[in-house]
């Protein structure tokens, strides 16, 4: 009787062994995973305000070299670009982003517009930071 008990506690201890080994590694498996998607999402969402803000600062920077804008509300998708990136974006892509914002703004206000190359450069800044937060982000650095 004594051998048969043992082989049943021999057994049931190692299920349960078995099992807690295959909870916590399931476990780990799905945090990771979790992070990742987590990682990824952040990801789509600030590539998503990035490109929409680069959008309205280059389309309100074309503008102002045909016309000048009449009304301060004709700002108000950029503002309010700049706000949702203002809650995502770390520091330096929103250095990048008030100097582009600022140039499209004051574009329509100079005579006459400044240079497009100016432009330009601070495009590529902005471009440059924003990739490397993206970056970050889906290497979960950020």
């Amino acid at each position: 009787m004594s051998a048969d008990i043992i082989a049943v506690v021999g057994t049931l201890s190692g299920v349960l062994i078995g099992g807690l080994i295959n909870y916590f590694a399931s476990r780990s498996v799905k945090n990771h995973e979790w992070r990742l998607v987590l990682a990824r999402e952040q990801s789509a969402v600030r590539h998503k305000i990035y490109a929409e803000f680069l959008v309205e600062t280059q389309r309100l920077v074309t503008q102002a070299r045909e016309e000048k804008i009449s009304s301060l509300a004709n700002l108000d998708l950029l503002n309010g670009k700049f706000a949702e990136l203002s809650l995502v974006a770390p520091d330096r892509v929103l250095e990048a982003a008030k100097k582009s914002a600022d140039y499209a703004i004051t574009s329509h206000s100079a005579q006459p517009a400044k240079e497009v190359a100016d432009f330009f450069k601070l495009k590529e800044m902005f471009i440059a930071v924003a990739r490397q937060d993206i970056a970050a982000t889906l290497n979960g650095k950020a």
